[in-house]
């Protein structure tokens, strides 16, 4: 996995054309360990936390959990 990931500028594009940044959210992508069943991906519209890993584009944001 690369590390910072990276957000591609289509991706950023998105988030703008719904409005993510307008409603105060950004995209908040998450794995959970997800025991037998393998890993749960979650891929939300949030608020920022204050210890996200925070990636910007274009005015909108797209946040990590750093754990």
């Amino acid at each position: 996995m690369q590390l910072p990931p990276k957000v591609t500028d289509r991706a950023f594009a998105r988030l703008a054309e719904i409005g993510a940044a307008d409603q105060g959210q950004a995209l908040r992508v998450a794995v959970d360990g997800g025991g037998c069943s393998g890993f749960q991906y979650e891929i939300i519209l949030d608020a920022p936390a204050g210890d996200d890993l925070v990636l910007e584009g274009h005015g909108q944001k797209v946040v990590v959990d750093t754990v």
